[in-house]
């Protein structure tokens, strides 16, 4: 937000944009809703950097933070009729969205929530719903293996709206301020050139839909779905642009080849663009023309039926100066037997940029070709303009490379090895340098040069690389980075997780009947994680921040001079952002799995905002490494904000805005009163007991209804 000094303030920073065509340096580049009154997109930003520039809540004043007031969650009983008999999943673990003083959350089975953030109170619900026999009957469609779940949406400024995926091949629009149904947008998966079989969507196909303004552009996916879990058929990759207008498909692109033809040259068709690691696709094909030839497929054949890229998990980041669409795909299908789908498998775990004026990929690079492991690029990556290197993408993929491209083509700038860090923190030993035939626990990176690696390695275990079964090391279980990056544009500091957790890998035939070839469960007792802070720049250290008890998942959030999240311990933990050093913790008393974010209510009072309990976001990993953290529950809303002799001397410039609430009949509480004049050590413990108690009441009352 920007600050009203003084008429020269403004007028000195016209007279440096209008410079901006003859000075590069200060050429316009810049994220959309970056305003630090609301949080706008699943990373706050358009160009997903999880940061917030509000000047409220600081590290100065971090100790005067009190719950505000806490929103149970509905139940999954609450959902539709028509969607009770779909796998659905409990709970909210999507980051809150912070719009004119209105937060809004969406559970796993879709119903969203808007909620004044001042006073906690429900100011309208939208469920969604839709006939699963008639789309079934319609479309190449059946319901998601993975069951209903939701990593995140965002707000559209453009149409006022709310912008979430579908379960049936469809996305949606919700008014922000009526909380009624703006438009929807179905059959995305209705004659999908070169698909023979049916898709399997989810809500979580993106956790958020693109827009592009200039272009008049929405830009989502229809992805397929095979996983571990093998079944004969899996649909094929498409990205789709949309008109804003008429709705209907501008262009697609497919990372996937067709399935009806065989296809010898699908991985070589844009190898002028692409990159294996930090190999140029055209090295590779001069070297290993074999490894290239016939990907997903046998010699001649079409692509194997077992084959699959799966979901974008993470925030499609747009750049609206460029018109170039940021995004990385799913894993590649299936794992851990890859047998039956030999060569690179692009693309699948691929980072890629799509000229959203065009229609087309304008550049790749596939980290882990072949890659067994489910070592995915899953999650956001980060868009930024890096003193020294300009502007730059930057990503993880699960098996701990950090990897900084430049944005206009993709050419690898650097590629940092976390184990590496991890090890030389102490946090791991140098086992996980060594693959196990040299006796060590690192997992084997495809050599693009090897026809072997690519074609012929079948499975982790049992074979070249290691016995079986094979202990390896890190986890597919979200790997290293576990969740979305961070950025500080103050410091140009990369702020990530570099999770700890080792786990096993065992060979099992591919069949089509639903056989399960995923690796097993933790092997050891070791799961910790170290919150880890580099200038993007250089790719060096500035700081870290050990977390003993466990792997984590809640993102990290950068904001008045801190770092903060929260935490599988049940606290929320804020950080200098500079130093690392600890300046408070505040105790919910339940596990934090959700990242939070930060807005200002409708008297401009900044908040944050998260959600509390152990939701299905971690039911789905049994708690593998992520501590202990007790049953699967709906969540809570957390409201948590200055008290109000802290915030009366806070000086930031704040707005105000009007906002009608209504009595929900489908909550039973929807606000809390918490004493604000107990020590923390009292009102937090108190308050996690409160959450849990009235989560618990409510959905009991819920279901009574």
């Amino acid at each position: 937000m920007l600050p009203t000094k003084s008429k020269v303030t403004i007028l000195s920073l016209l007279v440096i944009l209008s410079f901006s065509t003859i000075v590069p340096a200060l050429a316009y580049a810049a994220p959309l809703a970056n305003n630090g009154k609301d949080w706008e997109y699943v990373n706050g930003n358009s160009w997903g950097w999880n940061y917030s520039p509000q000047t409220q809540i600081t590290k100065d004043n971090v100790k005067n933070l009190e719950v505000k007031w806490v929103f149970p969650v509905g139940s999954k009983t609450l959902a539709p009729a028509a969607l009770q008999t779909l796998a659905l999943t409990e709970g909210a673990q999507t980051p809150p969205i912070v719009r004119s003083g209105v937060v809004y959350i969406t559970t796993n089975f879709l119903k969203t929530y808007a909620i004044d953030a001042k006073s906690g109170k429900q100011v309208w619900t939208y469920d969604y719903t839709f006939d699963p026999k008639a789309t079934e009957s319609r479309l190449p469609w059946t319901f998601g293996m993975l069951g209903s779940h939701l990593h995140g949406f965002r707000y559209w400024e453009g149409g006022n709206a709310l912008l979430l995926n579908g379960m049936a091949c469809d996305v949606y629009a919700i008014d922000a301020k009526t909380g009624k149904e703006s438009f929807r947008i179905e059959d995305l998966c209705k004659d999908v050139p070169g698909n023979l079989y049916k898709y399997r969507p989810t809500p979580t196909d993106t956790s958020s839909i693109g827009t592009y303004e200039k272009g008049k552009m929405l830009i989502t996916v229809v992805p397929g779905m095979m996983h571990s879990t093998t079944w004969y058929g899996d649909a094929r990759h498409v990205t789709l642009g949309i008109n804003m207008d008429t709705k209907q498909i501008v262009w697609r692109i497919f990372s996937f080849p067709p399935q009806d033809v065989p296809t010898k040259d699908w991985a070589t068709q844009e190898c002028d663009i692409g990159y294996f690691q930090t190999y140029t696709c055209k090295e590779v094909a001069e070297k290993n023309p074999k490894g290239l030839e016939w990907d997903w497929a046998q010699p001649g054949e079409k692509p194997s039926p077992y084959g699959g890229v799966t979901a974008n998990w993470g925030q499609q980041i747009v750049d609206e100066e460029t018109g170039i669409l940021y995004t990385n795909t799913g894993n590649q299908g299936p794992y851990t037997n890859v047998s039956t789908t030999p060569g690179p498998r692009l693309y699948g775990s691929t980072i890629m940029a799509i000229d959203l004026n065009a229609g087309k990929r304008i550049w790749w690079m596939q980290p882990f070709p072949h890659d067994p492991y489910d070592y995915d690029c899953n999650w956001n990556g980060i868009l930024a303009d890096v003193k020294g290197l300009g502007k730059v993408y930057i990503k993880g993929c699960k098996e701990g490379i950090l990897n900084i491209l430049d944005a206009e083509t993709g050419k690898p700038l650097q590629r940092i090895d976390v184990i590496q860090d991890q090890i030389n923190l102490g946090q791991i030993t140098s086992a996980a340098l060594k693959e196990p035939y040299q006796g060590g626990v690192r997992y084997h990176l495809t050599d693009p040069l090897s026809e072997y690696d690519l074609r012929e390695w079948g499975w982790p275990d049992n074979g070249k690389y290691a016995p079986s079964p094979a202990i390896l090391y890190p986890s597919y279980l979200n790997g290293i980075f576990a969740t979305d990056l961070s950025y500080d544009p103050d410091s140009q500091a990369v702020i990530h997780y570099a999770n700890a957790i080792m786990t096993s890998y065992r060979s099992l035939p591919v069949t089509p009947n639903g056989n399960d070839l995923g690796g097993g469960p933790p092997v050891n007792p070791l799961a910790n994680a170290t919150i880890i802070a580099r200038d993007a720049a250089t790719g060096k250290i500035n700081w870290t921040y050990f977390y003993k008890t466990s792997a984590q998942r809640s993102a990290l959030v950068v904001s008045g001079g801190m770092v903060f999240t929260g935490f599988t311990d049940g606290t929320v933990k804020f950080l200098d952002k500079d130093k690392g050093t600890l300046l408070n913790t505040i105790n919910l008393g339940t596990a934090v799995v959700v990242a939070p974010t930060v807005g200002a209510d409708a008297d401009g009072n900044e908040k944050i905002f998260l959600i509390a309990g152990s939701t299905s976001i971690v039911g789905a990993y049994g708690g593998a490494g992520f501590n202990s953290i007790g049953p699967e529950v709906p969540g809570t809303l957390v409201a948590i904000g200055l008290s109000d002799r802290a915030a009366a001397a806070s000086t930031s410039t704040v707005t105000t805005a009007t906002i009608s609430t209504v009595t929900s009949t489908s909550t039973a509480v929807s606000t809390v009163e918490v004493s604000s004049g107990l020590p923390s050590e009292v009102t937090y413990a108190a308050i996690g007991v409160a959450v849990i108690a009235i989560a618990a009441a409510a959905v009991l009352v819920m279901r009574k209804k």
